[in-house]
C-alpha cells in the first residue's frame, strides 16, 4: 500500500526545472525577436525610396515656356541643313523639319500625341504627318529623323511602334537633376514635372 502511494506521488522538482526551462526559452525568444525586429520601419521606407533619387520639388510650366525651353535646349543639336524644330500646339506636339529626296528638300511635319509612362518618360505617339506629297509609312519617317538629325541622347525613337520616348529620367548634368512627368495636358496648358537629385 505504502509503494503504490509514492509511485503516485508528483515529483515537484521535475516540474519546476521544466517550468523554469521554459520560462527562459521564452525570455530568450522575446529578447531575440526585440534585437531583429526594425525598431524604425519609416526609415527603411526612405532608404528604399532614395536608392533611385530624391524627390526635391515639382514645377509647373505653360506651353509657351516648354516651347522657349526646349528650343534652348535643341539650339546645340541643330546641324546646318539639317535644323529641326519640335514644339507644343494647342493639343499636340509638332515636329517641324526637311525631307531631302534626288537633291529636293521637302517640307516634313510630324504631329504627336504626348503622354505620361509609369517611369517619367515623355512618349510621343505618331498621329499624322505629312511629306509633301510623298506616301511615305509612318516607320519609314521615323526611321529618317532618327537617322539624319541629330538628337540628344535620352531621345529614343522605336519605328516599328511609331512612338519616340522622351527619356527626361535620364537627364545627364553634374548637378544630377533629372525630371520625370507627371502631368501633359496641353488643351489645359497644364504641364509638370517633379524634380529629383540622384542619390549618392
Amino acid at each position: 500500500m505504502k509503494q503504490r502511494i509514492i509511485g503516485k506521488k508528483i515529483n515537484i522538482w521535475k516540474w519546476l526545472c521544466l517550468l523554469i526551462l521554459a520560462i527562459n526559452l521564452a525570455f530568450v525568444g522575446v529578447v531575440a525577436s526585440r534585437i531583429i525586429q526594425i525598431r524604425e520601419p519609416e526609415a527603411e521606407n526612405i532608404a528604399t525610396k532614395t536608392k533611385g533619387g530624391i524627390k526635391i520639388g515639382t514645377f509647373s510650366t505653360t506651353k509657351e515656356q516648354l516651347n522657349e525651353t526646349v528650343v534652348s535646349y535643341l539650339e546645340d543639336y541643330q546641324k546646318k541643313g539639317m535644323t529641326y524644330k519640335l514644339y507644343a500646339t494647342s493639343s499636340q506636339i509638332l515636329f517641324e523639319g526637311t525631307y531631302t529626296l534626288l537633291g529636293y528638300e521637302v517640307p516634313l511635319y510630324v504631329y504627336f500625341q504626348p503622354s505620361r509612362l509609369e517611369n517619367g518618360a515623355v512618349q510621343l505617339k505618331v498621329t499624322s504627318f505629312s511629306v509633301g506629297t510623298l506616301p511615305l509609312p509612318e516607320d519609314q519617317v521615323l526611321k529618317y529623323i532618327k537617322s539624319s538629325y541629330d538628337l540628344p541622347k535620352f531621345v529614343k525613337i522605336q519605328p516599328n511602334q511609331s512612338t519616340i520616348t522622351i527619356n527626361v529620367q535620364n537627364l545627364d548634368n553634374e548637378e544630377g537633376i533629372y525630371l520625370k512627368a507627371q502631368t501633359i495636358n496641353l488643351v489645359n496648358d497644364d504641364i509638370s514635372f517633379d524634380i529629383y537629385k540622384k542619390s549618392e
